[in-house]
């Protein structure tokens, strides 16, 4: 690999490193200075629009834990045979 494209990618990453941290500490600023009326009006707002997505009907309610074991057995039965 060229050098000079690994010391480019890793000053990328570095510089996204920065940003994030800068504007993780910008959000945690945004928040603190929100008073509780603000804040309360926030989490209404986010689980109103929680409300406005249509659920899928043909969605069973369980996690798919189940599911996923059964696809394991069977790839291990198919490893088997």
């Amino acid at each position: 690999m060229n050098p000079s494209y690994t010391a480019q990618q890793k000053r990328l990453v570095a510089q996204w490193q920065e940003t994030g941290l800068a504007l993780e500490k910008l959000r945690y600023a945004a928040l603190a200075g929100q008073s509780p009326e603000e804040s309360r009006q926030a989490a209404y707002d986010m689980l109103q629009l929680g409300g406005l997505l249509h659920s899928d009907p043909d969605r069973e309610p369980g996690s798919g834990l189940v599911e996923m074991q059964r696809l394991f057995g069977m790839l291990r039965a198919h490893e088997r045979a």
